[in-house]
């Protein structure tokens, strides 16, 4: 796969052996793939054609399917607020499944955070 992503041009994210980014030189705009196992993700500015151009091209290289916008990606839900230029990610199916699978759903286990702490979203 690594092969294949830097001769598409992508350079290998140092910090994460997952993420490979593309960035156009002329343009400066920025695609990005998450890469797991037989999983790809592209990601890609207001600039669409890019992504679409790079898209392509990785798909003449492997077998895969184009599901145009990300719904689900590693088990995550992921939605879109267009207007906003926002992503939210959701892991709660998943996370549900996991206290289900060791029945902690039904038997509440005390933490170190205070009672009634309640999480804060991060609009930034």
């Amino acid at each position: 796969m690594t092969k294949s992503m830097l001769a598409l041009g992508f350079k290998w994210c140092k910090s994460d052996a997952s993420v490979y980014y593309f960035i156009n030189e002329e343009t400066r705009e920025l695609v990005i793939a998450i890469v797991y196992a037989n999983d790809v993700c592209f990601v890609g500015s207001k600039y669409f054609l890019l992504l679409l151009e790079l898209k392509q091209k990785f798909m003449t290289k492997w077998e895969c399917c184009d599901f145009e916008e990300t719904k689900d990606f590693l088990k995550m839900h992921i939605s879109h607020n267009h207007k906003d230029w926002k992503i939210f990610v959701d892991q709660s199916e998943y996370l549900n499944k996991v206290l289900a699978c060791f029945d902690i759903a039904n038997n509440p286990t005390s933490t170190l955070l205070l009672l009634g702490y309640m999480f804060k979203p991060n609009d930034k």
